[in-house]
């Protein structure tokens, strides 16, 4: 009997492989290491930045979400505080803060709600500009503020001796601003365009005046200064750069402003937005100004038109111009050396209030701190401490929580086409990566068209007290062969957003006693594409 084979049913699709064609496909977000991006406009393809990067901190990798807050002191009397600085020299070293009326001592604070005493009281502004000089008298913390008498404190107790003289009839109360420059102590006298200098060595006795008013020719009153090298430190090149209310920078340099002081120029950038707002990065120092976050290394070739291109907040710099207008000045940056961070503070305004400005030094990338209120900063025994309203001194970047109270981390990837511009398309879901040693509760979203809100979460995520991370786990608690190596988790959500641009990202509610230990990585949205928008 023959065997009949089943035949062939011939294929109407030449070349290709049977079943539908395929009606979705992914788009790739990378790891946030270009940090926070506010400026790009619709056509600006900036993969690995963000949209919203908030209580989350850049590091080299992406971002990791942000410790929490302890209040450490309470100032007796209450009041904000406004100011914070250290003393540090040999094995000592102190942490202080102050009020509008007074400096308290935030080294080893009472627990609240008991209240610290003052260290130095009667005083009548919180506006202090320090600095330290070493010397054969001793090492000095050297503060002013121009409206009291010059205090030093010199490593046990605070003192006003030895005294500053004035031949023209100035007094300390005047005197703003101080710098060290070639070890002479200098001043910045208020409302003028007068500097003062001190002997070499010299913690009182006569000083000298200095008049810049025939340099500086836009009027207004020096507001800063500093010592600025072009080699990494002080070094040969040293110069002495004074910066006016106006956003004129003169330089100088010698070694003897009696004898050999040289004017080596004028120069131009915006007004800049406090005497403490500047901090020295690598070989360059970085002026605040109302223009951006300007390299001085730049000031000397540019016009002040180029400079905010150069201008390292320049990714971010819709907010930075916002802040600047609603606050005007008293700005404070701070480096937390440790991590490598800077912190950025301004006063409480009706326009942008809770926000802390947060540059990583090493990437030059950006991100916001929400929910401290946090006024001014300091770093003190390698931990981060910030003043706020109420006269309350915190420890940052500490715990799971905000003093108990739950805050959210919030990331939103950059928006993208993804192909042809006005071709909708419709995001079903989301699928993220994060690496920690703490598994989070993640919630995902998706976002179109530039629309920056973000959902909140109601899933805390608990920090594992079992981590042998230091200063991290609790003491009796955490085992050195616990939790210690990073874990990759992967989430997927269905999620949804119809746009011509689209964008992932993800929400974090933190608390409890343990900080969490989770950095962001790359995500991707799985999508469906529809028609050409109208």
């Amino acid at each position: 009997m023959m065997n009949v084979r089943p035949g062939r049913v011939p294929s109407s699709r030449r070349g290709g492989k049977g079943g539908p064609p395929q009606s979705s496909q992914p788009l790739t977000y990378p790891a946030p290491k270009g940090g926070l991006v506010t400026t790009r406009d619709m056509a600006a393809d900036t993969p690995g930045s963000a949209s919203i990067l908030l209580n989350m901190l850049p590091t080299l990798m992406g971002c990791r979400v942000r410790g929490g807050s302890v209040k450490k002191g309470l100032a007796a009397g209450g009041g904000t505080l406004r100011s914070a600085f250290k003393y540090k020299y040999g094995g000592i070293e102190r942490l202080f803060m102050a009020t509008d009326t007074a400096i308290f001592e935030m080294s080893s604070p009472a627990a609240p709600p008991t209240t610290t005493a003052a260290s130095v009281s009667g005083m009548t502004s919180s506006d202090w500009s320090t600095f330290q000089h070493a010397t054969a008298a001793g090492a000095f913390l050297v503060c002013v503020n121009g409206s009291d008498p010059r205090q030093m404190f010199n490593g046990t107790t605070w003192v006003t001796t030895p005294a500053m003289t004035f031949a023209d009839g100035s007094t300390e109360s005047q005197m703003n601003y101080g710098w060290i420059f070639k070890n002479r102590e200098w001043y910045l006298k208020n409302g003028t365009l007068d500097a003062y200098y001190l002997p070499t060595n010299q913690i009182g006795g006569a000083a000298v005046v200095f008049p810049l008013g025939g340099v500086l020719k836009k009027g207004g009153s020096l507001l800063t200064a500093f010592s600025w090298s072009i080699e990494s430190g002080d070094g040969l090149s040293d110069m002495c750069v004074f910066v006016s209310t106006e956003g004129e920078v003169a330089v100088y340099m010698g070694s003897d402003p009696a004898t050999d002081f040289a004017l080596k120029g004028i120069y131009q950038i915006g007004k800049p937005v406090g005497k403490n707002a500047w901090i020295r990065a690598g070989a360059d120092i970085l002026v605040a100004n109302t223009d951006g976050l300007t390299p001085m290394s730049q000031v000397f070739t540019r016009d002040r038109e180029a400079l905010s291109l150069v201008s390292v907040s320049r990714p971010i710099e819709d907010e930075w111009r916002l802040a600047a207008n609603s606050t005007g000045g008293r700005w404070n940056l701070t480096q937390w050396i440790e991590q490598n961070l800077v912190f950025i503070s301004f006063p409480e305004n009706s326009v942008i209030s809770d926000k802390t400005f947060v540059l990583n030094v090493l990437t030059g990338k950006w991100s916001f701190i929400s929910n401290w209120r946090a006024v001014c900063y300091a770093s003190y025994q390698g931990s981060l401490f910030f003043g706020s309203i109420d006269g309350y001194c915190w420890q940052a970047d500490t715990t799971g929580s905000d003093d108990g109270l739950v805050f959210q981390a919030v990331y939103l990837s950059q928006f993208t086409a993804s192909g042809a511009y006005g071709q909708r398309k419709t995001a079903t879901l989301a699928q993220m990566y994060f690496r920690g040693k703490t598994k989070p509760k993640v919630k995902l979203f998706a976002r179109a068209d530039f629309d920056i809100t973000a959902p909140a979460s109601a899933n805390v995520s608990i920090g594992n007290s079992l981590s042998s991370e230091w200063n991290n786990g609790l003491w009796d608690v955490a085992t050195w062969d616990g939790v210690s190596s990073s874990t990759r988790y992967k989430y997927r959500q269905n999620v949804r957003a119809t746009g011509d641009h689209l964008a992932v990202g993800c929400v974090i509610a933190s608390g409890g006693d343990v900080r969490l230990d989770v950095e962001i990585d790359l995500a991707n949205l799985q999508t469906e594409v529809g028609q050409a928008s109208a």
